[in-house]
């Protein structure tokens, strides 16, 4: 099931179609990543001592939505382990070919969001949902993150934009490995730093913020639910991911 956040109603829950045509080619010593027929970027892979091949396989990480630019990031050796710590962004041109590095982080697709031209990420290594993330910004072409958000204190997750800012969930940092004992809430993070709370969650946690229009949704317990309005609907039941991340795939903004 996924929910149209515009409307509330609920429909069968379909994969993105991926119109842009972006695939890797594999070959038993390169992989490459190739755009509407076009290789983009080409690795060589080693494969002496490595079943998946050194540097590692590419991941795809969407296209800029001016489709001039395609992110992906390198699994290294395809180790589980490793990649569970976080993977570096990276961001390839179309045009030239040349590729930049973003920063590190881990990849949900919800810990990022653009916001017009910029792209805002939940940064930091550590597999661990509420220790040593913060939030940059970046844009092409030079791809030079900004950190538009770093407390020691505190750590960020899933995210939304918000005109000039995000709508995202924060939680004190602490190592615990789960959403039992991280209490987010949800914040809005300005691109210029200011920082706003607009949820507290009182022992429980508020997730997966999403922007419609001029409402902010969240989930809290499994419903999903209104800033200034609460309870909406009850969700189907959904996995805590790997050490405090949830994903609910089925919140989409038409």
């Amino acid at each position: 099931m996924q929910v149209d956040l515009s409307t509330c109603k609920t429909s069968p829950y379909s994969q993105p179609s991926g119109g842009d045509a972006t695939t890797v080619r594999v070959t038993k010593d390169s992989q490459s990543i190739v755009f509407r027929g076009k290789v983009v970027l080409k690795i060589h892979e080693d494969h002496r001592g490595f079943p998946a091949g050194s540097p590692g396989p590419i991941v795809l990480e969407g296209v800029s939505p001016d489709r001039k630019w395609i992110l992906y990031a390198i699994d290294p050796m395809g180790s589980e382990s490793l990649a569970a710590d976080g993977l570096t962004l990276r961001a390839v041109s179309v045009v030239t070919g040349r590729s930049r590095v973003i920063a590190g982080g881990l990849l949900y697709d919800d810990y990022r969001a653009w916001c017009g031209g910029s792209l805002v990420m939940t940064a930091g290594g550590d597999r661990i949902s509420t220790h040593n993330k913060w939030l940059i910004a970046t844009a092409p072409p030079d791809w030079r993150a900004r950190v538009v958000f770093k407390d020691s204190r505190v750590a960020f997750g899933s995210l939304a934009c918000d005109g000039n800012g995000v709508v995202v969930q924060s939680a004190p940092a602490s190592g615990v490995n789960d959403n039992v004992h991280a209490h987010w809430s949800i914040w809005r993070v300005g691109l210029d730093g200011s920082r706003t709370r607009l949820t507290r969650a009182g022992g429980l946690s508020d997730e997966s913020p999403h922007v419609a229009g001029s409402v902010v949704y969240f989930v809290r317990r499994g419903w999903l639910s209104a800033l200034h309005v609460g309870r909406l609907l009850k969700l189907p039941p959904t996995t805590t991911g790997y050490y405090g991340h949830t994903d609910w795939p089925y919140l989409v903004t038409r």
